[in-house]
């Protein structure tokens, strides 16, 4: 029997969880031509929710690419990566590389492209872009997006261009935030989205009015999934198996996951693992959870023992009292820690998106299960006793 619950992955179909309601609205924007901005914490769907997305605009006949820039770690790469992502919508359309390679030329003026195979299970002919030596990245970017813009045109069709992990493109030169805005506002049958789980870097070049994405895109926080729609969709996918749940303990999973769409499936995917009949109790609840979380102890313990150590010593006074708008003296007195380190280490937190502030003015832990983690360390003395956590 397959385990009907995935996560750490890109997932559709049945394995999506509702987002009808965004699905519908970035639709909605995107095939109008408006270029938006999704962020969100790790893991929460972005990449699984444009996928559904993409789906809707095909169906509406509108073009669609995908580029992730996590990997891309040279300008080389960037540009290659776009170039590739440009020639595929439209091989896509086509539905044929044959039928790209001979037009190509008509579009692309300093790229030419060859097709390679790519070894593996399946084996495949790929797109690659040869890029011309003489020619600078704005050159070479430029001529990728134009390309795909001017073959629109002449299709009198439109397209919608997905940059995941947009914010990496800076890591690798700081040039191309500028040198990307000044392309993308020339494409006019082009609608971008921009999708990142660095939030905090995200929203400032969109939102800082003095980096050249300033008001270029909307943006669109992806919140949590609503409980009584992550309870439905537990339920509905361990029923698929013929196993029952209840709905306060599938709530009660929900719930303790807070919406967040990957650790609700990484939950139940180890609760199968321990499954012995058709119906999950408490008992087995308790036993998934607990291996969900000794399997994340090396991903934590490696984000907590990497911090500096006032920063360290934050995480864990918000892990023990937060969410707090306010650190009491006394307790910053138990750390020898003075307004200024705490107003650095908070806002370097922030910066890291491992800290937020919310509505309510209130610091937090933007991963519920890493405070808990924490919390649990400190108790125990430097090994984490997963069973107190449950």
């Amino acid at each position: 029997m397959a385990n009907p619950f995935r996560f750490g992955q890109v997932v559709g179909g049945d394995l999506f969880c509702n987002r009808t309601s965004e699905i519908k609205r970035i639709t909605h924007d995107l095939a109008g031509g408006q270029s938006i901005v999704l962020y969100s914490p790790r893991r929460y769907g972005k990449t699984s929710l444009l996928q559904a997305v993409s789906e809707k605009l095909k169906a509406m006949r509108i073009l669609y690419g995908h580029t992730d820039f996590l990997a891309t770690n040279s300008k080389e790469k960037v540009v290659q990566a776009v170039s590739r992502t440009a020639a595929q919508v439209i091989i896509d359309d086509l539905k044929s590389i044959e039928k790209f390679i001979k037009r190509a030329a008509r579009f692309f003026t300093r790229t030419r492209f060859g097709v390679r195979f790519e070894p593996g299970d399946s084996g495949s002919f790929t797109i690659w872009p040869e890029l011309s030596p003489q020619s600078s990245s704005f050159d070479s970017l430029s001529d990728a997006l134009a390309g795909l813009n001017s073959y629109l045109k002449k299709t009198k069709k439109r397209a919608a261009i997905v940059f995941d992990e947009f914010q990496q493109v800076l890591r690798v030169n700081s040039n191309f935030e500028a040198e990307f805005r000044t392309i993308i506002q020339q494409q006019d049958r082009i609608a971008f989205a921009f999708l990142g789980s660095r939030m905090h870097l995200l929203q400032d070049i969109f939102s800082n009015e003095g980096r050249p994405f300033y008001n270029s895109a909307k943006l669109i926080e992806l919140g949590p999934i609503a409980l009584e729609d992550l309870t439905k969709f537990i339920k509905a996918r361990f029923k698929k198996i013929g196993v029952s749940i209840s709905g306060e303990l599938a709530l009660g999973i929900a719930t303790r996951a807070k919406g967040h769409p990957d650790y609700a499936q990484r939950v139940c995917s180890h609760i199968f693992d321990v499954l012995e009949s058709n119906r999950v109790t408490e008992e087995v609840v308790k036993a998934g959870m607990s291996r969900m979380l000794v399997s994340l102890t090396a991903s934590f313990a490696g984000v907590f023992e990497e911090l500096p150590l006032r920063e360290s010593q934050v995480m864990t006074i918000l892990a023990e009292q937060g969410p707090i708008a306010t650190f009491p003296s006394k307790i910053l007195q138990q750390y020898d820690m003075g307004a200024p380190a705490l107003h650095k280490a908070l806002t370097n937190l922030v910066k890291k998106d491992l800290v937020r502030r919310g509505q309510d003015k209130k610091y937090f832990i933007t991963d519920n299960f890493l405070a808990e983690w924490i919390k649990e360390v400190l108790k125990s003395g430097g090994e984490p006793n997963i069973s107190k956590i449950l």
